[in-house]
């Protein structure tokens, strides 16, 4: 078990891992990287539905943070939620761009998952 760094008041804001969970295989595996990079203490999964919402306290938080985005395809919905409250993620990827096609095949998700997280880590 990972022990969690306290960001309270270290004056280092807090990094947010935002995903598409699209139905396709491609957010299936942004939804699962999230979650494998918060495991590995990269930062902390976040509820990018929230932003979408509208809903204040995620959008201030996600203001507030260190952000990552990970879309699974260029329509890009993820970043565009950002763009729509003026917010800038600290780094943005897109599944497709990093090898996976867009498809509605969910039988090779723990393989596309894997090959993923590789990648964001080598960026990260």
């Amino acid at each position: 078990m990972t022990e969690e760094k306290d960001v309270c008041c270290s004056g280092e804001a807090p990094t947010l891992i935002l995903a598409c969970s699209g139905g396709s295989n491609v957010g299936q595996v942004s939804n699962s990287v999230m979650i494998e990079l918060d495991r590995k203490g990269v930062g902390n999964a976040y509820c990018l539905a929230g932003v979408g919402a509208a809903l204040s306290g995620f959008i201030e938080s996600a203001k507030a943070a260190k952000t990552i985005i990970i879309d699974g395809c260029p329509t890009g919905c993820g970043k565009k939620a950002f763009e729509k409250y003026g917010l800038e993620p600290s780094q943005y990827f897109v599944v497709t761009e990093l090898g996976v096609a867009k498809k509605h095949d969910f039988s090779k998700l723990t393989e596309e998952t894997d090959e993923v997280l590789r990648a964001l880590l080598e960026k990260i």
